[in-house]
C-alpha cells in the first residue's frame, strides 16, 4: 500500500514516497539524513513495512472507553479511514489515552503500524516517542507472538539510528535535537535493555550527540526517565564516564 495515496505501488516507488515524507517532516535535516545514509532510510521503510505485514488485520468494530473520552478521541475516524491514511492528528488523542481511558489490545494492535509510521514520518503531529513506545508495555507486547516482537524490535533499532542521524545533521546547523534520547527513553519504557544503543552512542561519529547529552545531564533530560530508574542507571553510566 502507498503511504500517501493508499494505492498499490511498486516497492521502489513506495520507498521514494517514504523519503519524501521524511523531507516534508524534517526539512533540511531529513534531506541530509537521507542523502548521508540512503541505507538507513531504506532500513526504516522496510522495518515499517514488516510491522504493517505482521499486524495486518481487519479493523475492530468498536473502540471502547469512557464515554467522554471516546467522544473527544474521534474513534470513528480511526475505524472508517484506511489504516495508512489515518493522520497523526487523528491518532494523537487515542495514543495519549490508550489503556488509560480508551482502547484495548485489539484496537491498539490494529493501529500500531500506523502509530509507528506517523511517529517517524509526521513527528510534529505524533505523540512523543517515550509515550508511543511506553504503550507497548501497557499492551503486554513481550507476550505477543515471536515474529511480532521481532519486527517491533527491528523497528525500534532502526528508529534510533534514524533519530541519531537527524540529531547529528542538526548539529551541523545549530542546536542538536533530542530525537535519539527520546527514542532511547521510549525503548526503556517498552522494557528493552539499552546496551546496544548505548554502545552506538559512544562510537566516534556520534560524539556530538553524546557531548550534548552529557551537557544536559542530569537536569535537562527527558522527564520520562523517572518511570524507568533502572534503565536510567544504564544511561547515566555513559554520561558520567570520565567524571570525578
Amino acid at each position: 500500500m502507498n503511504h500517501v495515496a493508499g494505492l498499490q505501488a511498486p516497492a521502489s516507488r513506495q520507498f521514494r514516497i517514504y523519503v519524501i515524507a521524511l523531507f516534508l517532516r524534517d526539512g533540511q535535516s531529513a534531506t541530509m539524513t537521507a542523502r548521508g545514509s540512503n541505507q538507513t532510510a531504506r532500513r526504516m521503510f522496510e522495518a515499517l513495512e514488516a510491522v504493517y505485514r505482521a499486524f495486518e488485520m481487519p479493523p475492530p468494530t468498536i473502540i471502547e472507553g469512557c464515554p467522554c473520552c471516546i467522544a473527544s478521541c474521534g474513534t470513528d475516524v480511526l475505524l472508517t479511514t484506511p489504516l495508512r491514511l489515518i493522520t497523526g492528528q487523528s491518532l494523537w488523542r487515542y495514543v495519549s489515552g490508550a489503556f488509560l481511558t480508551v482502547g484495548n489490545k485489539q484496537d491498539f494492535r490494529y493501529l500500531l503500524p500506523r502509530i509507528l509510521d506517523v511517529s517517524v514520518s509526521d513527528g510534529s503531529n505524533a505523540n512523543d516517542p517515550e509515550i508511543v513506545l511506553g504503550k507497548l508495555s501497557l499492551a503486554g507486547w513481550q507476550e505477543w507472538k515471536q515474529n511480532e516482537q521481532v519486527v517491533i524490535k527491528a523497528f525500534i533499532d532502526t528508529w534510533f539510528e534514524h533519530a541519531l542521524l537527524n540529531d547529528l545533521a542538526e548539529a551541523n546547523d545549530g542546536p542538536i535535537g533530542w530525537e535519539a534520547e527520546s527514542v532511547l527513553c521510549g525503548a526503556a519504557r517498552a522494557g528493552l535493555p539499552l546496551e546496544r544503543w548505548l554502545r552506538r552512542l559512544i562510537e566516534p561519529d556520534a560524539a556530538p550527540v553524546l557531548k550534548d547529552l552529557k551537557e544536559r545531564f542530569p537536569s535537562a533530560l527527558s522527564g520520562f526517565w523517572d518511570d524507568v530508574p533502572n534503565r536510567f542507571q544504564e544511561f547515566r553510566a555513559i554520561l558520567t564516564q570520565g567524571q570525578a
